[in-house]
């Protein structure tokens, strides 16, 4: 698939293109195609797997639908047949709402003065809260600090998710129709939740909701469109990357895009009537004196479809006419097939998953209304899914590979440490814990510094992958820029950028201020691990937490030899741990930090950490 032509879609300026990097290193492609070629000569079908379902299988199914599989997954399905667990896996859960989590550094006086508009409460929701549209220079739904919350509450949801798809159907509709950040947190919001709920429903309805909702009526130019002069890019979207796809799988012509143009005129939001009043949800309206009422004519691709012309509101109805002629063709379910196999199984698709695969799943698609869950519930219990040569086979994305992490090693419940010239204090020792702020041990405190800057910006979108930031209307290009598809994400790059992050998790922490960083909670790491006194059982275990396959055995002396220098026994360890776990105070700390964190660092800067 090429990029889009679209004019508003092509590019963010400020937005972080992971393939643009991967073009500057000069990989040879045919290489790299050949050999991703190798890997998936699969002939195996939609039949139901009935082979074995034990960790390595288990960990391939929650690695594909979770946002960032960890052991607290894995131990979810402990005891469950495939059918128990895919029944838990499709368990739909409710979205909550984004709260005031900045009241620690941002009060309610501060919150006042700026906006003229009195704030929530602390961790009170403020989504639905009118807010002030007289207020000067400074627009209260703008507000960064609320523009902050709403991704640390996304961020959160998918940190503490349950054992469910629902976060992973949500990116994948959100890189199938992605729109740029809207400076508007109620409308920031109206889009995720559309989006999350979407997972759950007829792909036909979520595209009419997609369609009318004000990001994506101002990201391709819908707002903007008039009777006189259509605009044509969300026309030519909806069909070319949002629901049929383009050729030579679909042959849609221009004429097509030019009369769905003309019918989609009329759509409008108003910013001022919608974001300033109580409640948050646009009302997607439609103004006859800018709708073409005329009748739209459209190609044999269509079958030579009429969609007559209205006048007055009842011009809105031609939008569920093009919808229905869009997904009454056979490419519709075709293209949504073949596109949840690339993202939720392998990118690089043959003739034989064409025809054994894609085709059988879009006849199923199509029997269930376009329900995506219902279609991917027998993709991921099929052989076909479980196929060995799957399992480890892509790269991960940097949001499967940040939570992986992130939820892995609880980073929300760290340690805050302050180090202000040689002296060094910390949250976790008794005699320090009045030298803090309370903040610090508040956890919804820490999980923004975590979730809302850590991750956001250090994570995501210095790898090229952030929520409400795709770099163009296609999505991220690792799931459609042949033939290099899922490598993109490893560049030189975002390997530098990674380096540094690993060293933050596994060496000093996250500094977010002159003197206080957030540091992995050592304690809680080596409470939770089953035998950390022993050092052979300790280091097995830290690195199954997040590879597929054992350590190599030269790996493993590797790692073990740089911490036992000199050829210390291995009681030297031993009874470091213990006199910790006994007594966890600072000079015990230090002692075991630095080589527990070094063990940390060299996992996670195997190669293997990247795949799944």
């Amino acid at each position: 698939m090429e990029n889009t032509t679209s004019d508003k879609g092509k590019k963010l300026s400020n937005v972080y293109d992971a393939y643009e990097s991967f073009k500057k290193d000069n990989f040879d492609m045919d290489a790299l195609l050949k050999s991703r070629q190798k890997t998936i000569e699969v002939k195996k079908t939609l039949k139901k797997y009935e082979g074995e379902f034990g960790v390595n299988q288990k960990r391939h199914l929650l690695n594909r639908t979770l946002v960032g599989n960890s052991s607290r997954h894995l131990k979810d399905l402990d005891g469950l047949t495939l059918d128990k667990a895919i029944s838990l896996i499709f368990t739909h859960h409710p979205i909550t709402q984004p709260v005031n989590d900045y009241y620690h550094d941002f009060s309610a006086e501060e919150y006042e003065k700026k906006y003229k508009s009195k704030d929530v409460g602390p961790k009170e929701f403020f989504i639905s809260k009118p807010t002030n549209a007289d207020n000067g220079n400074v627009n209260e739904v703008v507000g960064g600090e609320r523009i902050q919350a709403l991704y640390t509450w996304v961020h959160s949801e998918m940190y503490h998710q349950p054992t469910s798809i629902d976060w992973k159907l949500f990116l994948f509709q959100h890189n199938l129709t992605p729109i740029s950040l809207f400076g508007n947190y109620k409308y920031n919001y109206h889009y995720i939740k559309m989006l999350y709920e979407g997972t759950n429903k007829n792909y036909k309805e979520f595209i009419y909701d997609l369609t009318i909702s004000p990001l994506m009526l101002d990201y391709l130019n819908l707002q903007f469109s008039k009777k006189e002069a259509p605009d044509e890019n969300y026309a030519r979207e909806v069909q070319e990357l949002f629901t049929v796809g383009k050729r030579p799988f679909s042959k849609f012509t221009e004429k097509d895009v030019r009369e769905a143009a003309r019918l989609l005129c009329g759509w409008y939001y108003d910013e001022r009537e919608e974001v300033f009043k109580e409640g948050y949800l646009p009302a997607g309206r439609f103004s006859p004196d800018n709708h073409d009422s005329g009748d739209k004519v459209f190609s044999a691709f269509y079958s030579n479809t009429v969609i007559k012309g209205r006048t007055g509101q009842e011009g809105k109805e031609e939008l569920t006419d093009f919808l229905n002629m869009i997904f009454a063709t056979e490419e519709s379910a075709i293209y949504l097939s073949r596109r949840l196999v690339q993202f939720f199984v392998y990118p690089v698709l043959t003739d034989f998953v064409e025809a054994e695969i894609i085709r059988p799943l879009a006849k199923i698609m199509r029997t269930n209304g376009f329900n995506l869950s219902e279609t991917l519930k027998v993709l991921l219990q099929s052989e076909f899914f479980f196929a060995e040569e799957f399992q480890g086979s892509m790269i991960k994305s940097p949001y499967d590979y940040a939570f992986s992490i992130f939820k892995e090693l609880d980073i929300i419940s760290g340690d805050i440490v302050r180090k202000n010239n040689s002296q060094f204090t910390g949250t976790q020792f008794i005699e320090d814990k009045n030298t803090f702020s309370p903040k610090f041990f508040a956890y919804d405190y820490k999980a923004s510094i975590a979730l809302g800057d850590w991750l956001r910006y250090h994570f995501l979108n210095s790898q090229g992958m952030m929520l409400l930031a795709a770099p163009n209307v296609a999505g991220w290009a690792a799931y459609y820029q042949e033939p290099v598809y899922d490598l993109i994400w490893i560049n030189s790059d975002s390997i530098t950028q990674k380096k540094g992050q690993i060293d933050q998790i596994a060496g000093s922490g996250r500094g977010f201020s002159d003197y206080e960083s957030l540091r992995v909670n050592l304690y809680s790491l080596l409470k939770n691990s089953k035998e950390p006194e022993n050092i052979n059982s300790f280091i097995n275990e830290l690195s199954g937490r997040f590879l597929k396959d054992p350590l190599p055995e030269s790996t493993f002396l590797k790692i073990k030899k740089s911490i036992l220098t000199d050829g210390f026994p291995d009681y030297y360890w031993t009874t470091a741990i213990k006199e910790y776990m006994a007594n966890p105070q600072k000079d015990n700390y230090n002692t075991v930090y630095v080589r527990v964190m070094h063990i940390l660092n060299q996992i996670l800067m195997l190669n293997e950490i990247h795949i799944y």
